[in-house]
């Protein structure tokens, strides 16, 4: 005999759906601590690399996912089960606690894991990619989901904006719960480039360094700059010594790329020139 649903939640008012609701709005969310995912990719992804589920809201009108085929999801949902945690809702309601126009089944509410720059593990000869005031959700969304297909060690937030975005965690397909992470200040960010001894690469339009004559091997922090203005005058010197500049070369009448193109395309160079034998 397959486990009965629950009673399903149907009411707006409902205490638990007021909380949903409101963790909806970006600045609410933050102020709690909370991360809030549509999707049971995203959720899994989630709930794999170690965020603390909270409650797993799930459409009437979906299967059962207590007996999915996915093993993933059902070992989850019977978990989630088993703690209470697990919650069957109207389709009314599910429009009012996902994002976007189209609910995807199911919304995961979790507690975020957040990594300091002092706790940064990197393996010798890193690769990392600094992401100086990047503020698009699904730029930085898109960044992250090339990091993890390339296999970038870690990935650095200077002053860029809330990975835990609806739209940043759609973007990167999950990627942000697995691509290891850490935010802080651009001085803060140096010291700790500085302190794994790596040498660093800016990605600026106006360099005359061409990407595919640079060296990307080694110990390297590739540095992409604002969706607006690119890196203007910041990392132009890191403890008095300049910062290589390296540029994409551009053929057409444009002069630059979207930054998550950016990054899949330096990216991508340099795990070629990293990884030869695998090319």
């Amino acid at each position: 005999m397959g486990a009965s649903k629950p009673i399903v939640l149907q009411s707006a008012a409902n205490p638990t759906i007021r909380h949903l609701v409101r963790m909806r709005d970006n600045r609410a969310r933050r102020k709690a601590g909370r991360v809030i995912v549509d999707g049971w990719r995203e959720t899994r992804h989630a709930v794999e690399a170690g965020l603390p589920l909270l409650g797993l809201y799930v459409a009437e009108t979906s299967a059962d996912p207590r007996q999915s085929s996915d093993p993933a999801t059902r070992q989850i949902c019977l978990a989630a089960d088993s703690a209470g945690q697990l919650h069957w809702v109207s389709e009314s309601i599910m429009k009012k606690i996902a994002y976007g126009q189209s609910p995807r089944g199911v919304v995961a509410e979790l507690e975020p894991r957040e990594q300091g720059l002092s706790d940064l593990q990197l393996p010798a000869d890193p690769l990392v990619m600094v992401l100086d005031r990047i503020e698009k959700p699904g730029n930085l969304g898109a960044v992250f989901r090339c990091a993890d297909a390339v296999g970038v060690d870690a990935v650095l937030l200077c002053e860029s904006g809330d990975l835990w975005n609806p739209n940043a965690i759609r973007s990167s397909q999950g990627a942000v719960f697995h691509v290891k992470n850490a935010r802080g200040s651009q001085a803060e960010i140096a010291k700790c480039l500085e302190a794994h001894s790596m040498r660093l690469l800016a990605a600026r339009v106006e360099s005359s360094n061409p990407l595919w004559q640079a060296s990307l091997q080694g110990a390297v922090a590739i540095l992409l700059g604002s969706e607006a203005t690119g890196l203007g005058d910041r990392w132009q010197r890191v403890s008095g010594k300049p910062v290589e500049g390296i540029q994409i070369p551009m053929s057409g009448t444009v002069d630059s790329l979207n930054v998550s193109v950016s990054a899949a395309v330096i990216l991508y160079e340099a795990i070629r020139q990293r990884c030869p034998a695998n090319h």
